[in-house]
C-alpha cells in the first residue's frame, strides 16, 4: 500500500494511520536522500545556491501549515539598514507579485539586522503530490534571494554599485547556524571618509530632488499616483517608488545618499540646508548631467565648472584609489598612474597630469584600452599573426600584463601584450607550459593618453 493511499480508502478503518504534514515533509527529504536536522516540528537543511549554501527551515503550524524560514547570509550593520531595504523591499515587491504566499523583509534590533525570506502556506488537503509541492516551495524561497538577487543584495550591503565592482574581495560561504565568512572592504565607510562635510538636510534634500526628477522623467500616472500617496506615508515610502524604477547605478546612489543622511548626527530637519540640497540636484542632473556629482560635490561653482577630465582627477585623489585594488606611482614629468589589481595582474587603468589636474581613463574595468582607435594601430606590421591574435588587438583588449614606461619630453611608451609567453598558463608547480612566444605591440602616448605614435610590433 502507498504512503498517501489512506486519502483512497473508501472504507472507515480506525486502526489506519492518518497522514501528517511532518509525514509529507520526511518523504520529501528521503526521497532526496537527504537527513535534515530536526526539533520537534522543524526541520533544518542547507540548500546550495549559485554563490553559498542557504539554511532552510520547514516548520509545522497547525496541523496541515507549512512555514519555510531562511536568513540571507550576510548581516546588515544598523548604520547601513536603511539603505539596503531600499533593495529588500524592491525584491520583496517583485517575489509578492509572483508568489503571494512569500514575503522577504528586514528584521532586527541593536546592532545587526537579517534579511529573512518567509513562506506560509495552508494546506487543505495531503496528497501524494504533497512532498514534491514541498520541495518546490522551498526551493523557490532560495531562488529568492539567490542568483542576480543575491549580488545585487550583496552590493546593496557593503556599499557598492554592483557585485562586480566588489567580486574580487568577495567570499561568501555559509558557516552554518545562518552565518557567512565574508571579507570586504566597507564600501559605505569609504564612501563617508571621501565625500563632503553636508549636513543630513542637505543629504536629503538632494536624494528628494533627484527621486522626484527620476520619476517625473517617467512620466507615469500611476507611478505619480503612488508617489503622492507614499510621500504622505513617510519620506522612505516617497523614495522607494523612484528607487523601484530605477537603474542599477541610480540605486547605488539612492543607497549612498541615504547612508550618508543617516550617518550625520542631526535630530531636525534645517530646512534651508533641505532646500540647497534640492537645489544641488537639480543643477547636478539638468545642467551637468551627472548624477554622481551628488556625492561628490560639495555644492561650491567651482565643482560645477569643472571638465570630465578635473572631476575625475578630484575622484581620483580621494583615499578609495590609495588601497586594494588600486595603487598609484609616478611615471616622472608630474604624470601619476593609477594601476588596478585584475585576476592577478596590476593594469594601467588611469592617467592623471598633476600639473593640469586633470585624469584620463586609460584601459577601463573590462580591460579595454580607452583611447585606441583604428587608426592608431599599424595594421600591416600584424601580417602573418593568427587570427585569434590579431582579433584581440580588435577588440582592444589588454588582458595579459602590459604596462606604460616613464614620461620623457611630454610622451611615454605603451607595452600592449597581445599574446604572453607559455610560461603564462602554466601552474605554481610548473605544469601546463605552452609552446607561445611572447607578442607585444609598442606605442607611445601623450599626457591625456591619445596615442602620438602608432602601435606597432615589436621588431
Amino acid at each position: 500500500m502507498g504512503l498517501f493511499n489512506v486519502f483512497k480508502n473508501k472504507y472507515n478503518n480506525t486502526n489506519q494511520k492518518v497522514i501528517t504534514l511532518e509525514d509529507c515533509i520526511e518523504k520529501m527529504f528521503a526521497t532526496d536522500g537527504i537527513e535534515p536536522n530536526r526539533e520537534d516540528k522543524v526541520f533544518i537543511t542547507g540548500v546550495h545556491g549559485k554563490y553559498c549554501t542557504f539554511q532552510v527551515a520547514l516548520s509545522v503550524v497547525k496541523s496541515k501549515g507549512l512555514l519555510i524560514h531562511l536568513r540571507f547570509p550576510i548581516p546588515v550593520k544598523e548604520n547601513v539598514a536603511c539603505a539596503v531595504n531600499y533593495e529588500v523591499v524592491r525584491i520583496g515587491k517583485e517575489t509578492v507579485e509572483k508568489s503571494p504566499m512569500t514575503q522577504v523583509c528586514l528584521s532586527g534590533r541593536n546592532e545587526w539586522y537579517n534579511i529573512v525570506v518567509v513562506t506560509m502556506k495552508e494546506f487543505e488537503e495531503l496528497t501524494d503530490n504533497t512532498p514534491d509541492e514541498i520541495r518546490e516551495m522551498m526551493l523557490d524561497a532560495v531562488k529568492v534571494v539567490d542568483n542576480d538577487r543575491f549580488t545585487s543584495l550583496a552590493a546593496a550591503i557593503y556599499g557598492y554599485k554592483s557585485y562586480e565592482e566588489a567580486k574580487m574581495n568577495v567570499q561568501a560561504n555559509s558557516k552554518g547556524e545562518n552565518n557567512a565568512s565574508v571579507q570586504l572592504n566597507d564600501g559605505y565607510d569609504e564612501l563617508l571618509n571621501e565625500t563632503p562635510n553636508l549636513s543630513k538636510s542637505r543629504c536629503l534634500g538632494r536624494l528628494v530632488r533627484f527621486a522626484d526628477i527620476k520619476m517625473k522623467v517617467k512620466r507615469d500616472d500611476s507611478l505619480n499616483e503612488r508617489a503622492a500617496k507614499a510621500l504622505k506615508k513617510s519620506f522612505d515610502s516617497f523614495i522607494q517608488e523612484a528607487y523601484n524604477i530605477a537603474n542599477e547605478e541610480e540605486r547605488d546612489l539612492i543607497r549612498k545618499l541615504r547612508y550618508l543622511s543617516m550617518a550625520k548626527d542631526e535630530d531636525e530637519i534645517n530646512e534651508d540646508d533641505f532646500a540647497l540640497g534640492k537645489e544641488d540636484a537639480l543643477r547636478s542632473l539638468l545642467a551637468l548631467g551627472d548624477p554622481q556629482s551628488l556625492l561628490y560635490d560639495d555644492g561650491s561653482a567651482d565643482y560645477a565648472n569643472m571638465s570630465e577630465e578635473e572631476k575625475l582627477y578630484k575622484v581620483l585623489g580621494t583615499s578609495r584609489y590609495n588601497e586594494s585594488p588600486y595603487s598609484q606611482g609616478s611615471l616622472g614629468e608630474g604624470m601619476t598612474l593609477v594601476r588596478q589589481a585584475i585576476d592577478g595582474y596590476c593594469k594601467p587603468r588611469y592617467l592623471m597630469d598633476d600639473d593640469a589636474k586633470c585624469a584620463y581613463e586609460f584601459m577601463s574595468e573590462r580591460e579595454q584600452l580607452v583611447a585606441v582607435t583604428d587608426d592608431d594601430i599599424d595594421w600591416g606590421s600584424l601580417e602573418g599573426l593568427s587570427e585569434k591574435v590579431v582579433d584581440i588587438v580588435k577588440c582592444r583588449a589588454f588582458v595579459f600584463p602590459g604596462d606604460i614606461y616613464h614620461y620623457e619630453n611630454g610622451v611615454a611608451e605603451v607595452r600592449w601584450e597581445i599574446n604572453p609567453d607559455g610560461r603564462f598558463y602554466c601552474d605554481e608547480d610548473g605544469f601546463g607550459i605552452t609552446n607561445d612566444k611572447e607578442i607585444n605591440l609598442y606605442g607611445v602616448i601623450d599626457r591625456k593618453g591619445k596615442v602620438v605614435k602608432k602601435f606597432t610590433l615589436e621588431k
